[in-house]
């Protein structure tokens, strides 16, 4: 039975004509929690993921690997391994969770039992077929009940030795990271040889690291376009998530746009996930950055125009499609959005424009020359059901009053009580 998701509701995002001011911590890592919650179901008993992020993503991946056989508790702010039972199959749903279904399927593949994989309308449009064929290719038994290789998919799990495979990786680099997680438990280990760079490749990396973590040999080596993994080298490792970079894209980017000063507590500013580049792109800007071990303070607004290309880092392209709106620039390499928990750029285009702001878009670029609207419309702006789209919308709400969204409750996706911290930042009136 699919999962119960949080009904939709509209909510008036505040206005912040004194900007932003206080202390935000955002949370943790939804991308890290997800990798390691799959690794430590591998690395098994004794394994522990420490401060995960507890939200509507991982929750769907931890109960996806559950009915799979992997013995998981997940008790107040950790989640702990206690190894694998055999399972009969069965349906397994993943909402909207574009990376937990990539990486399940792969697990499927080389689990005893028949599935079915599936996920809501948004998720059966999103890419899935050179990851299917890539396991089809490896011996898995994957196929499909309509359009070839789409959601909802039929997996019998079965024995996979592993070796090598060829993968066309040019619309996700979660291919590349579903096929390393599975490599990691094959007898032979798994190599992947890649056509093309894929994009987001900061999130191979994270992989790698993560994988690393908890014992396991992996590399990927970007001039030869060539991934691996080694046989299965497991240890029962503790790993503790850090904060989330794609999460404090938004208040960074409200004090951008807005002025003021807020501190992040428990981000790195070494850390290697990709959107911390948002920092870099933001002192581009002309905002003020302070940054000391497990604390970060930034002052804005900017004050020059931000260009950008964001084939590495797209989930920062909502926070910044406002930043640009604001103060000018050009954001590149947009080529993947459309196929995100949304079609963001067309989606945060008609929202900016419909606020007043001078955008232009098309699949591969937005430019604006940087303008303050003082109003715009009234009526709900539509999210899309995309968590990223409601809090850039946040964002611009902090420049223009009366900015509503119809869908405040899908920010459960990656930060649950985003609305109540982001209130916080706002100051009272004088």
């Amino acid at each position: 039975m699919p999962p119960q998701m949080t009904p939709p509701h509209a909510l008036t995002v505040p206005f912040a004509p004194r900007g932003l001011a206080g202390r935000i911590t955002v949370p943790p890592s939804k991308s890290i929690t997800q990798r390691a919650l799959v690794a430590a179901a591998l690395a098994g008993d004794g394994a522990c993921v420490r401060r995960p992020l507890d939200a509507e993503d991982p929750r769907l991946l931890y109960r996806a690997l559950r009915a799979a056989g992997y013995r998981l508790t997940w008790e107040g702010d950790e989640v702990r391994a206690a190894g694998w039972a055999p399972g009969r199959g069965g349906g397994v749903h993943m909402g909207n969770n574009g990376t937990g279904v990539r990486f399940m399927l792969a697990q499927l593949a080389a689990t005893a039992g028949e599935w079915t994989l599936d996920g809501i309308a948004r998720l059966r449009e999103r890419p899935i077929a050179p990851l299917a064929q890539a396991l089809q290719d490896l011996g898995a038994d994957v196929s499909a009940r309509g359009a070839p290789l789409a959601l909802p998919l039929r997996v019998v799990g079965r024995p996979l030795e592993g070796g090598e495979v060829a993968l066309d990786a040019t619309a996700s680099s979660q291919f590349v990271s579903a096929l390393l997680l599975l490599g990691a438990r094959l007898p032979r280990g798994l190599a992947v040889d890649l056509a093309k760079a894929p994009p987001s490749r900061p999130y191979v990396a994270l992989t790698i690291e993560v994988l690393r973590a908890f014992g396991a040999e992996a590399g990927y080596d970007e001039a030869a376009l060539h991934a691996w993994v080694s046989a299965p080298s497991w240890r029962a490792a503790e790993l503790t998530v850090e904060g989330d970079w794609s999460a404090a894209a938004f208040p960074l980017a409200g004090v951008a746009v807005a002025g003021g000063e807020v501190e992040l507590p428990g981000l790195s500013a070494a850390s290697t996930q990709g959107d911390a580049a948002m920092l870099g792109l933001l002192e581009g800007a002309g905002c003020r950055v302070s940054s000391t071990p497990g604390r970060l303070t930034v002052r804005g607004p900017a004050s020059r125009p931000v260009h950008a290309d964001l084939r590495d880092t797209p989930d920062l392209f909502p926070a910044l499609a406002v930043v640009v709106a604001a103060v000018g620039g050009r954001l590149t390499g947009l080529e993947g959005l459309a196929a995100k928990e949304s079609d963001r750029l067309n989606l945060m285009a008609e929202n900016l424009n419909a606020l007043g702001f001078a955008i232009v878009a098309d699949s591969r670029e937005l430019t604006a020359p940087g303008s303050r609207p003082r109003s715009g419309t009234t009526a709900p702006l539509a999210c899309g059901g995309d968590h990223r789209i409601a809090m850039a919308l946040a964002v611009a709400g902090c420049i223009v009053p009366g900015v509503c969204v119809d869908d405040a409750a899908c920010v459960a996706k990656s930060w649950p009580d985003f609305w109540r911290h982001w209130q916080a930042l706002i100051p009272e009136p004088s």
